[in-house]
């Protein structure tokens, strides 16, 4: 089970370095701005995530359509949740930007630690040549930094019981939505019909082979979205964190 491919590396750290460089320089252009201006940055890539879904759709489209394209992955949940906070204004505001910094908190943890479970070193190898490689790394790339400026920018909610509540409120109906789809139409969303991580399908597998498919899928899935509940619960406690840093680091600017 490989984390880091070298094509990862070769990538995505560079990727990450120029994010944090141009994090620093937004904040020293934007830090002190009211709220309104801080979030263009977010506005900007919410834009661009859903142009690559646009473009994403299109080709699928044109090719026959796969339905693995329909948005029912996790990292989909971005494609409602970023454009929601960028542009939302409303009495559930700080709701939603709480949600969405723990949302955009999960991939950037995720590419951090096991890069290789969110796209293949195939999809860097192929980014300039193939048009899905190319949409799967920009689209978690612009994902990880829009993390980076949620934080930079300060731009999150409060982290208190009720944005606790939504975030897994908000975890558990899309994980019981995707892996309905899943079994009814045979697909891999947000990994509920199978497994990408070699020894839990192993696992999987072998529970099938023990118990039958409808028991052994059953607690499969339960496990899966538990497993999404507390992973969410746990960036959730992270963010809160780092905001709490973030607040101390940049003390008397507008909030």
């Amino acid at each position: 089970m490989e984390l880091w491919s070298p094509a990862h590396i070769r990538s995505l750290l560079p990727s990450i370095g120029v994010m944090l460089i141009l994090c620093v320089l937004l904040r020293l252009w934007l830090g002190k701005k009211p709220l309104r201006v801080r979030m263009i940055p977010i506005q900007v890539i919410a834009v661009l995530l859903i142009l690559l879904e646009i473009g994403k759709q299109a080709v699928s489209f044109s090719k026959g359509y796969d339905l693995y394209h329909i948005p029912l992955h996790f990292c989909s949940l971005f494609l409602f949740s970023i454009p929601l906070m960028a542009f939302y204004r409303g009495r559930h505001e700080a709701v939603v930007r709480t949600v969405t910094t723990v949302l955009c908190g999960s991939a950037m943890l995720l590419m951090t630690v096991y890069p290789a479970l969110i796209y293949p070193a195939w999809d860097v190898e192929n980014f300039f040549s193939a048009f899905f490689s190319f949409h799967t790394v920009t689209f978690h790339g612009l994902v990880y930094f829009a993390y980076l400026l949620i934080l930079t920018l300060r731009l999150y909610g409060d982290f208190g019981r009720r944005e606790l509540k939504a975030t897994l409120i908000a975890i558990t109906i899309f994980s019981a939505v995707a892996a309905t789809a899943a079994q009814l139409l045979k697909t891999n969303f947000t990994n509920m019909y199978q497994c990408n991580i070699p020894p839990i399908e192993v696992l999987r597998q072998s529970l099938i082979a023990s118990w039958g498919y409808v028991p052994a899928q059953l607690t499969y899935v339960a496990g899966v979205t538990a497993g999404h509940i507390l992973f969410l619960w746990g960036v959730f406690a992270l963010s809160k964190l780092l905001a709490r840093l973030a607040d101390r680091v940049f003390v008397g600017d507008k909030a």
